[in-house]
């Protein structure tokens, strides 16, 4: 989450930056292969489908735009919409409910109440297999 807040900022400031060295100094170590398994597949696969999360958060903002979104909002979004609609490595449930903690720890008040519902929309119900 805290690599994609550090996305959200770059871009936000309309600053270059590097992917990977983002990744690699959100978790301070020199190679990729040290960042955990799970945390880079998850990073990647928001990168990787950047507009259409985006597009789907964007769906079920009701009086709202994505753009006004607090960037640790969109990044918390953003890690649990990958993992719920792309990863599918937890149940669906789970993914929520880690994403509304995330919320009640870095938001304000009551934002985790946004972030259930939004997800809810987003991350379409889905068989897990456990790996």
């Amino acid at each position: 989450m805290q690599a994609l807040y550090q996305v959200f900022l770059f871009l936000e400031n309309k600053e270059d930056f590097d992917a990977t060295e983002v990744l690699l100094n959100q978790f301070g170590v020199e190679k990729i292969d040290d960042v955990p398994a799970f945390s880079r597949c998850i990073y990647a696969l928001a990168l990787e489908n950047y507009d259409a999360i985006q597009e789907e958060i964007s769906k079920h903002l009701v009086n709202w735009t994505f753009n006004r979104l607090d960037d640790v909002c969109k990044a918390i979004l953003f890690e649990a919409v990958s993992e719920g609609r792309y990863a599918k490595l937890a149940p669906r449930k789970v993914v929520i409910n880690e994403a509304v903690k995330m919320s009640k720890n870095y938001l304000k008040d009551g934002d985790h109440r946004f972030v259930n519902a939004v997800l809810d929309k987003c991350i379409p119900a889905y068989d897990f297999q456990s790996r």
